[in-house]
């Protein structure tokens, strides 16, 4: 639920008679979203919603029954959480804490839960997603003090593996006439499943059992292993060379988890495998054939503007440098980027690059030394020297840049370097106003011309 920083009650009125005054030109026409389409909204379904926490009623709240915290918390992993975190301390959303909820009252908090906003926040109420119960329900809910999730560490972990088939008994070389390099794995997000597709023949090799909503599939150096991690944070290991392509070993790392990567350094190919997880705010360096975890790291810390601890770093991307033996990890609420060194995990050293609030998703330039990732809450992308473990350059971004503006702030060795893909613009399209469309805005990364 995004909503805007909660005022004074007087704004209460004011609110209310400008939304009913737009149900009939947005709130009624709004359709309703289809539990399918729902988990593609905004960050989308926490599987957080299933587990059990500890239930905290604050005093100054309005009172719930065990039944009606339970029944909000679901939805709030199921419909919030995405956005306004785990804890409520915000990320695309604002913060949901209870110094700001318990200002503006239950009934305030209806208004923006039920109508929505222009500034992004879905109608749930009048969608129909919510009914008017369910809608005051909410509005109770977060009043009170965020629930915790348990913590995840490695004896959980341990208890979660399952391996199937031991390396020992896995064959030596490639046993089918599979085309590694031309197999695509596409996710089947809703079923829990991966499907395997030939290239060339565009047929489906098999369909492969995984974690819930599979976020990420990474190739291992040698093209033999598929690591697929689910928002669950169940990761499965899928060896290719057996007769058919099948799951070997699996573990849970976590409670929620979008990001999974390998070793690929010479030397270590395939040893190590990492997984970063949403909840706990954590990663875990694993064995790269049996998911046997050997290292976990809290991301717990302080961010790098405001210089403030920040208990729920999620971790966003992973990806493997080419020039060292590291794991480049991007902590989203901390903007921090680590260079995580896997040659001597007991001795185990980390470069902490501080780059922008919040980090998410990006790739490497063509020269695979430079890696490019995006920075949403604070509209710029970092660039990361992975040869020399630097911010080589912090690009802000703002409404409608073109390409070529972009393109501008670059010095000739760093554009003969890298950025020869490097376009960013933004776009918007609909208006909540018209016909009850949400608007949608995004960055676009488009090719354009190498430099002379």
């Amino acid at each position: 639920m995004k909503t805007y920083e909660i005022g004074r009650r007087t704004g209460l009125m004011i609110t209310l008679a400008l939304a009913v005054l737009s149900i009939n030109t947005y709130a009624q026409d709004q359709a309703k979203v289809s539990p399918e389409e729902a988990g593609y909204v905004g960050s989308g379904t926490s599987p957080l919603g299933e587990v059990e926490m500890h239930q905290n009623m604050n005093p100054k709240a309005p009172a719930m029954t065990k039944a009606e915290f339970e029944g909000a918390r679901k939805i709030y992993f199921e419909r919030c959480a995405g956005c306004h975190g785990v804890l409520r301390k915000g990320a695309t959303g604002k913060p949901l804490t209870t110094d700001k909820t318990l200002a503006g009252g239950t009934e305030y908090l209806k208004v923006f839960i039920k109508y929505g906003s222009a500034g992004g926040m879905p109608n749930w109420g009048t969608s129909g997603d919510l009914t008017d119960a369910e809608v005051d329900m909410m509005a109770r809910y977060i009043q009170q003090e965020p629930p915790t999730p348990p913590e995840w560490g490695k004896k959980e972990m341990l208890a979660s593996q399952k391996i199937t088939v031991p390396p020992s008994q896995r064959p030596t070389k490639q046993m089918n006439k599979l085309d590694l390099g031309n197999l695509f794995s596409v996710t089947l997000r809703d079923s829990g499943e991966i499907a395997l597709i030939d290239g060339k023949t565009k047929q489906i090799v098999k369909i492969i059992k995984t974690g819930y909503a599979v976020h990420i599939s990474r190739m291992s150096k040698s093209g033999r292993y598929l690591y697929v991690i689910g928002r669950d944070a169940r990761l499965n290991l899928i060896d290719l060379w057996m007769p058919e392509p099948t799951n070997v070993a699996e573990i849970k790392v976590g409670l929620e988890a979008r990001s999974v990567e390998t070793s690929k350094y010479k030397g270590y190919e395939d040893k190590y495998a990492i997984a970063g997880t949403y909840w706990p705010p954590q990663y875990v360096i694993m064995e790269g054939d049996t998911l046997t975890p050997l290292r976990i790291e809290s991301t717990r810390g302080v961010t790098v503007d405001e210089q403030e601890f920040h208990p729920e770093p999620r971790v966003a991307s992973i990806v493997a440098s080419h020039y060292h033996p590291e794991f480049i990890v991007n902590a989203k609420e901390t903007g921090k980027i680590m260079a995580v060194d896997y040659s001597d995990l007991k001795n185990m050293k980390v470069t902490t690059m501080d780059a922008a609030r919040f980090l998410h998703d990006g790739g490497f330039d063509s020269t695979g030394r430079y890696f490019l990732v995006a920075a949403n809450a604070s509209n710029k992308i970092a660039v990361v020297d992975t040869k020399e473990d630097v911010i080589a350059k912090s690009i802000q971004l703002i409404a409608g840049r073109t390409a070529q503006e972009a393109w501008a702030t670059l010095s000739p060795k760093q554009a003969s370097h890298c950025f020869r893909l490097l376009g960013i613009g933004e776009w918007q399209t609909g208006n909540q106003n018209q016909g009850g469309r949400k608007a949608v805005s995004g960055f676009v990364v488009r090719r354009i011309p190498e430099r002379s």
